[in-house]
């Protein structure tokens, strides 16, 4: 990702874009040739440095690794687990790496609509299937993105498989908070905690319900690839 070209200053839009084109699957690269497991990454709109950000598991954080974004590893491989939650105050893109958490809870008047966004996201990867007792977020008649009772739950859950066990299961309002959860807000903002690690998000990344209607309908009209 090139910044501050004479093209004009990179926006959020060439971040996220360029994060789906490429830099999802780099950074999971990153992590898969480090010693330490990283829980996120936060992009830099301006500069384009890339922070990862080592798991705490509650305990204070370990010293932040920051990179050039131009100094990722080459994007082979799958962006794995890897979701845009939102921009941060400091303008900087907030990726989360949902397998680094077994439980992540999102809180807010109608939690769906972030999950849609993660779950789009994770779509993109032909590896992830999705299992939900959400109406609100599975689609119909998608073998990868599905609705089903799920035992054991009295909650509203969304359970994210890549075949790299243990999957990763996404509550909506739970009853107690773990150290992993997003608030989000009424008018867009929110909270993002990791362990120890906070951020404070202007904007989290959400699907209404006219968009989310007709990406399923879409959806529903397209043969799967890999029927």
């Amino acid at each position: 990702m090139t910044v501050g070209s004479e093209l004009g200053e990179v926006t959020v839009a060439d971040t996220v874009r360029w994060l789906h084109e490429e830099g999802l699957v780099r950074l999971a690269a990153v992590a898969d040739q480090a010693l330490r497991n990283f829980c996120a990454f936060t992009v830099d709109v301006r500069t384009g440095r890339v922070a990862a950000h080592p798991e705490t598991s509650g305990e204070e954080g370990a010293e932040v690794t920051t990179l050039a974004a131009d100094d990722l590893p080459h994007p082979v491989g799958s962006a794995q687990r890897l979701v845009i939650v939102g921009v941060t105050v400091a303008e900087e893109v907030l990726v989360v790496d949902l397998a680094a958490t077994l439980a992540l809870a999102i809180n807010a008047d109608r939690p769906a609509l972030a999950a849609r966004s993660w779950v789009l996201q994770l779509m993109l990867n032909p590896e992830v299937t999705v299992t939900t007792n959400s109406a609100e977020v599975a689609t119909a008649d998608s073998p990868r993105l599905r609705q089903s009772f799920i035992p054991g739950s009295g909650a509203t859950v969304v359970n994210i498989d890549d075949d790299r066990p243990p999957l990763t299961a996404i509550t909506f309002n739970p009853a107690d908070d773990g150290p992993d959860h997003l608030d989000l807000e009424p008018d867009g903002t929110g909270e993002m905690y990791l362990g120890s690690r906070f951020w404070r998000l202007r904007h989290v990344l959400c699907v209404a319900d006219e968009p989310w209607a007709e990406l399923a309908r879409q959806l529903d009209e397209s043969p799967e690839e890999d029927a």
